[in-house]
């Protein structure tokens, strides 16, 4: 994309939401906000073994920014619904990318939601996103 595409964004919840959106409107790529692959020498959530990060979750431990290990509880079926819905839409031909808009947040010092809504818009209007 360059500066000034139009891009899209919506809130739904099931897949099968998620898969008559993705059908319907036909993106070029597909942003997901969950892990959307395991850690290396993992086979399953469900291998127990001592890795817990992926390389880009080092990434982030070493810039310190905060995330919940994809191990963690709730992160599981978060992990795991994430790596269900890219091979599906993989299948189907569409491009999908892991997100983590925290990260972003953090590296572009806008301020996360939960440090108030006023601080992030601000700090996405400085950055030139209107919406």
């Amino acid at each position: 994309m360059k500066r000034g595409d139009i891009t899209s964004c919506t809130i739904i919840h099931t897949d099968e939401e998620i898969f008559d959106y993705v059908e319907k409107e036909k993106p070029a790529l597909i942003a997901i906000d969950a892990p959307l692959n395991l850690p290396p020498g993992r086979k399953s959530m469900e291998d127990k073994n001592e890795e817990h990060f992926r390389p880009c979750d080092r990434e982030l431990l070493s810039a310190g920014i905060r995330f919940f290990p994809i191990t963690l509880g709730p992160m599981r079926l978060l992990t795991k619904r994430g790596i269900h819905l890219k091979r599906v839409l993989t299948r189907r031909g569409y491009a999908v990318i892991e997100v983590y808009p925290g990260a972003a947040q953090d590296i572009w010092h806008t301020g996360r939601k939960q440090d108030g809504l006023f601080r992030l818009r601000h700090g996405l209007e400085k950055l030139g996103v209107k919406g």
